[in-house]
């Protein structure tokens, strides 16, 4: 034994012939807690030769490769749209990427910067990821080819940091989208696949001031609907010249809504000097994010058969929108299996952002050791406010074999029968969670009788022992060969309260 046990003595009484006594042994412990056993206007899909790639040399245990697969932007001249970069991940598995975009001109640029970044977050073989980004067009833009480049740094599985790239595109504006007298100056949305956002447009008034000006818009494609008809209006009462004028229309995103621009046909009714005008239509791009995605890594677990554990892990959301007030719901866990808690809060999470969860779980005696499936969904709100649900985040849970949280062995081997002697018991801590509080009391049979039958442990940190003591006497003078001793441990605490045996001999005589 260590000499981090601790002992507590007594007396016992002594016995001429050799036998075995029965000795009874429950503990009472308070557990201190548990240890988690051990995270578009213009658009194209790109080949290899219009896309120049390079990248930096890395380990080769965490080397990650991407293709720009797909690019597209909807910015008119002195106007502002959208860019949309869909990159596929070729190499090994990744986490917390991050993908910058710079521009060297700046008559095409993001905003009031010639570079932006978004998050890629993790990154699976395989998977493609599509980015978003403002971008801008200044009157003095021409309508050509404008040079842009791209790197993305990611998080290797060995924990290093890594950056790939340069990888090159050209964004080409758009001509000025006139309506007559009316001209589009931006264009946003903030569409997701599987989901309804909005389309903003800003128009100016080019010509004189006019009334009761209606504004149509009406797709021209099935992923993107504006309600059943495919067609929605906003109304203008009154519209200086000069002015410029924000409508906005819902729509609503198939789920198969992929990367790429969306037609719309625009067109402004009007009137002026007492007569109704009508513009004609002209084409503009919408570009839909991606569909809103979270992943569930590092997951661990502690579950054992007959006792409570926790689940541990961390939901990442992958973007491409905030996610407010998410909760992760734990939906199926399989039978026997029994969470304290089936929801848990994760707060509002910008795209890219992480959160550690941690369930508590209890497994009944008649669960089966090994791998459970475990099934979760993520419950938030869209940036409307609406409430939405995220696809299945399916993970193996792995439940242990049930043990004992003591392992009860003699130290005092051999009694004599007809006196009296002290039975030692060397309790070692077989659990994971630091042990508070133990009471341990013994039992015996008839001729055996304890004058002292209690002995207390403060604390056992895992695989940590104490010994225990226990005075005993005898009476008469036959014996059987050997008597049986068996310990009993109860715990109650947090964790409930459960009890265990362990036979234990003793050779008396």
């Amino acid at each position: 034994m260590g000499s981090g046990a601790t002992e507590a003595t007594g007396d016992l009484s002594k016995m001429n012939r050799e036998s075995l006594v029965p000795i009874f042994v429950a503990m009472l412990l308070v557990t201190q807690g548990s240890v988690v056993a051990g995270g578009i206007a213009t658009e194209g899909t790109h080949s290899n030769a219009d896309i120049e790639q390079q990248t930096q040399p890395a380990d080769a245990e965490a080397t990650a490769d991407f293709e720009l697969v797909s690019v597209a932007s909807n910015v008119p001249v002195d106007g502002s749209g959208n860019l949309s970069l869909t990159f596929e991940n070729t190499g090994k598995d990744i986490s917390n990427a991050r993908i910058a975009v710079q521009s060297p001109n700046e008559s095409v640029r993001f905003g009031e910067a010639q570079n932006a970044n978004q998050s890629g977050g993790n990154w699976s073989t395989g998977e493609r990821r599509t980015v978003t980004y403002r971008l801008l067009a200044e009157e003095f833009a021409e309508i050509r080819n404008y040079p842009f480049q791209a790197f993305i740094s990611y998080t290797t599985a060995n924990g290093s940091r890594e950056r790939t790239g340069p990888y090159t595109f050209d964004v080409q504006p758009t001509e000025p989208i006139r309506l007559e007298r009316f001209e589009v100056m931006d264009i946003s949305s903030n569409v997701q696949a599987g989901d309804t956002g909005t389309i903003s447009l800003t128009l100016e008034n080019t010509g004189r001031d006019v009334s009761d000006a209606v504004v149509s818009l009406q797709s021209q494609s099935d992923q993107l609907r504006l309600g059943e008809s495919g067609n929605a209006s906003q109304f203008v009462s009154e519209w200086a010249t000069g002015e410029d004028v924000r409508v906005e229309y819902q729509v609503t995103a198939s789920n198969d809504t992929v990367g790429g621009s969306y037609p719309f046909s625009i067109s402004v009714s009007y009137g002026e000097d007492g007569s109704r005008n009508q513009t004609e239509s002209q084409l503009i791009g919408v570009i839909p994010a991606p569909e809103q995605s979270f992943s569930l890594t590092d997951v661990n677990s502690t579950l054992r058969v007959g006792d409570e554990g926790v689940v541990t892990g961390s939901v990442t959301n992958e973007g491409p929108q905030v996610a407010e007030n998410a909760v992760l719901v734990l939906r199926s866990q399989g039978e026997n299996v029994f969470p304290r808690e089936t929801e848990y809060a994760l707060g509002t999470l910008e795209s890219g952002e992480s959160e550690p969860i941690r369930y508590r779980v209890d497994v009944s005696d008649d669960t089966d050791r090994g791998p459970r499936q475990f099934s979760f969904v993520v419950r938030y709100q869209n940036q409307d406010g609406d409430s939405r649900q995220s696809k299945p985040l399916e993970t193996m849970v792995r439940v242990a074999p049930q043990r004992d949280e003591f392992v009860v062995e003699p130290r005092t081997e051999s009694v004599e029968q007809g006196s009296s002697s002290t039975v030692s018991l060397v309790v070692t801590n077989n659990d994971d969670r630091t042990l508070r509080n133990i009471d341990a009391r013994a039992f015996v049979d008839s001729p055996l009788t304890l004058e002292e039958d209690q002995a207390f442990i403060a604390r056992l940190e895992p695989n940590e022992s104490a010994t225990i003591a226990f005075s005993l006497s005898a009476e008469g003078e036959r014996w059987p060969e050997r008597i049986p001793c068996r310990s009993t441990s109860s715990t109650s605490g947090p964790t409930g309260r459960a009890s265990f045996r362990t036979p234990t001999k003793f050779r008396c005589g």
